[in-house]
């Protein structure tokens, strides 16, 4: 007879089961090697609960491993040596389903064996041995003897191995069905894959599957590596503080997020995920913005932007007081982009102005650019200072009408009848011009 040469759907639950807790004990193993200030720690709290973890991590990779290895021996025996008549598997399965063992060859005369069981008891939250030989009512009665507290054991590991029960250490039927349930699907491992496992090593067996498939509902924890850690750092630094990260930086906030991660598993029902840390970059940040090197930036940020709003408004001939300043600056603080409160403030400047000034405004472009021109040379006539005059004069704001604006020759002759006309050295300058010709007219000058 010819080997199997597919793998089943059992041989690769139980490879990845086995790969799984591998898995978790090569983490584990890491996790005990426990360096500060490049000193080993091989004592104290938290040296101790690493090497509880990793000898439970152990034990359960040994388990899977058992399982798969004793699965890989039988597929690979030849078929003539496993094969039974479909009357004695039957006889045997019936036996076993009874709680009785069963006795090769006693088919023929009758013989079934008595209900001897392989020492299946329940103690507290386990059973030993590999077929069970107690009856159903049997086992409702050892349960609802036990205690609360291993009841509870009891229900947390069936839960642990994908059953559905209620952790409460309350006697209820749900418990005994599942328990039962967890008794029958053992059996059926132990007979397909030639084991003898009791009942405490197949509920292991199972968390380890559950938990492998991504169904059960054992807390898991992911810890970012050193390389994740600290590019996470080197981010979050540059985000938040414009600069990269110290070493001595990088190295204390990939330990708290590590630490933090620790804290936090994540659980997995029916391939949905619960729990954990969350975004590491998010932790990080909330972390980093506890420095007082940031509270000062954001005071520097907080500053500037008050500034920039301001020189807005003064640009467009918009005058706002400090509420106004601070909601402005606010918003941009909570992330609304200062180029969109710049624009509210055009769009305060603008009413009441002719259409073109304001489309010129919705364009990003400042009154005081727009009036630019006229302004300068206001200013020249005037002689003023361009910084006096302001946006809101009425001579200035002459220069654009209802349909067009100005021209600057008829802008400056306009200036010329303005009041403030009359005190500047140009109309003087004019003013002895006129005279002189006119005696010149008259013969009085050469």
């Amino acid at each position: 007879m010819g080997i199997i040469s597919q793998k089943s759907k059992e041989e690769i639950k139980l490879e990845n089961a086995k790969n799984f807790a591998e898995g978790k004990q090569k983490q584990a193993r890491a996790e005990t090697e426990i360096s500060v200030n490049g000193k080993k720690i091989t004592s104290g709290p938290v040296y101790d609960a690493a090497k509880a973890k990793l000898k439970i991590a152990g034990q359960n990779y040994k388990t899977a491993k058992a399982a798969y290895d004793a699965f890989i021996t039988k597929k690979n025996e030849p078929k003539e040596t496993e094969q039974k008549s479909e009357a004695e598997r039957k006889a045997e399965l019936d036996a076993t389903a009874l709680g009785e063992t069963y006795v090769p060859g006693s088919i023929d005369s009758g013989f079934k064996g008595g209900s001897v069981g392989s020492g299946s008891t329940l103690s507290g939250t386990s059973v030993s041995g590999g077929f069970t030989g107690i009856a159903p009512n049997d086992i409702a009665k050892d349960i609802y003897a036990m205690s609360d507290a291993d009841r509870k054991i009891l229900a947390q590991n069936l839960k642990n191995a994908g059953y559905k029960v209620k952790v409460t250490g309350v006697y209820n039927d749900d418990l005994v069905a599942e328990y039962q349930s967890a008794l029958s699907e053992n059996q059926t491992r132990n007979i397909t894959l030639g084991l003898k496992q009791g009942i405490a090593e197949f509920l292991t067996a199972k968390t380890i599957e559950t938990s492998a498939m991504g169904t059960g509902t054992v807390p898991t924890v992911s810890v970012s590596d050193p390389t994740e850690a600290a590019g996470y750092v080197r981010s979050v630094f540059k985000s938040v503080l414009q600069r990269d990260p110290t070493s001595a930086e990088i190295s204390k906030y990939s330990k708290a997020l590590q630490t933090a991660e620790k804290k936090s598993p994540k659980k997995t029902v029916n391939g949905v995920t619960t729990g954990g840390l969350g975004n590491p970059l998010e932790f990080l940040t909330v972390e980093i913005q506890k420095l007082p090197e940031f509270a000062k930036k954001k005071t520097d940020k907080v500053a500037l932007t008050s500034q920039s709003i301001l020189g807005t408004a003064k640009a467009n001939g918009v005058t706002l007081n400090q509420s106004q300043i601070d909601s402005f600056a606010k918003r941009v603080q909570d992330g609304t982009d200062i180029k969109i409160i710049d624009n509210e403030i055009r769009n305060i400047a603008g009413l009441g102005m002719p259409e073109k000034v304001q489309k010129l405004l919705a364009q990003g472009i400042d009154l005081d650019t727009v009036y630019s021109p006229y302004k300068n040379l206001m200013a020249s006539i005037l002689e003023l200072n361009p910084e006096s005059i302001d946006l809101k004069d009425p001579t200035l704001r002459s220069a654009f009408g209802p349909d067009k604006e100005i021209p600057i020759y008829d802008f400056e002759k306009n200036l010329r009848k303005d009041y403030r006309w009359q005190y500047t050295n140009n109309a003087r300058e004019d003013v002895f011009q006129s005279v002189g010709k006119v005696l010149q007219d008259f013969g009085f000058q050469g």
